[in-house]
């Protein structure tokens, strides 16, 4: 692969299907999460529960951390690592930051602190940053998520999205609603913000051994505290993916593999630029990378 390799770890848009395979790792955040009370060998197979948040969060960082685990013992390592809302945590833990046991224990934290706050989220299309922007100011929502040029993500009250969905169709674009429970990357969020915060502060953050790309600042973080700072105001802050991905192309990456379930970033990727080969983990372990 010519040029940078980044790792991209997804949010809470595609749960695993299965739980990965056994290893020490694996292993022992699967005792972890049982030992907190979320028992994921038995929520796997139901999966309207493991989709709710609380759940998904932490299925979600475990499969993330094991894909993450098992490219580098196929000889592909990082040079930059980027983490989409719930996958900055595995980002942190891939580049070193923080282990992956206190990832977890924060994730399990945080699923279950923002699965209580009522609200919504919708995408919406085709509209460009400036008229979203205009249809949130009008309904009082927030933007939850710039991904993509026509794509960006709005968050609120259930009867303000559904308003602003309305509103965005009225002006031309689309409006999906988004299968989650609650108004993430908003205001609304701050008293999960508040309740996580001690538990983040208590981290020890190290130095990365690798450029994070946060999606708070959209920009090449090294600086523990920095990292810290950016990481305790997450849930009430915008995710700037498209920046992000900017910054990727900046640092030279040419190839980004999706390192977790699903293949969302990998298809939002495609739209921001043709800079960077975006893969999904399926396609590398499949060897067409």
């Amino acid at each position: 692969m010519p040029g940078k390799t980044a790792f991209l770890f997804p949010g809470q848009g595609t749960v695993p299907e299965v739980l990965p395979p056994s290893s020490p790792l694996v292993d022992r955040l699967l005792a972890q999460a049982a030992a907190a009370g979320i028992d994921l060998k038995e929520l796997i197979q139901d999966r309207q529960r493991i989709a709710l948040t609380e759940f998904a969060q932490p299925a979600i960082l475990i499969d993330s951390l094991a894909k993450d685990q098992a490219l580098r013992a196929a000889g592909f390592a990082p040079d930059v690592v980027a983490g989409h809302s719930l996958g900055e945590y595995a980002a942190l833990a891939s580049s070193g930051v923080i282990s992956p046991a206190d990832a977890l224990s924060v994730v399990i934290a945080r699923g279950r602190l923002m699965g209580h706050v009522p609200g919504a989220m919708a995408a919406i299309l085709k509209l460009d940053r400036e008229e979203v922007e205009e249809v949130c100011a009008a309904t009082g929502t927030s933007v939850a998520n710039y991904n993509a040029p026509g794509q960006i993500v709005i968050s609120g009250e259930a009867a303000a999205i559904e308003a602003a969905m309305r509103l965005a169709k009225e002006r031309g674009g689309r409006a999906v609603r988004l299968n989650v429970s609650g108004p993430f990357h908003s205001p609304a969020m701050a008293p999960a913000q508040a309740g996580l915060a001690p538990r983040i502060e208590a981290l020890e953050f190290r130095r990365p051994q690798v450029p994070v790309i946060s999606g708070v600042s959209g920009k090449a973080e090294t600086d523990p505290a920095r990292l810290k700072e950016l990481l305790l105001t997450q849930i009430t802050a915008c995710v700037r993916w498209e920046e992000a991905v900017n910054a990727m192309v900046g640092l030279g990456v040419r190839t980004a593999i999706e390192v977790g379930p699903g293949e969302v970033l990998t298809r939002i990727g495609r739209r921001i630029t043709d800079r960077i080969e975006f893969l999904d983990y399926e396609e590398v372990s499949r060897g067409r990378a």
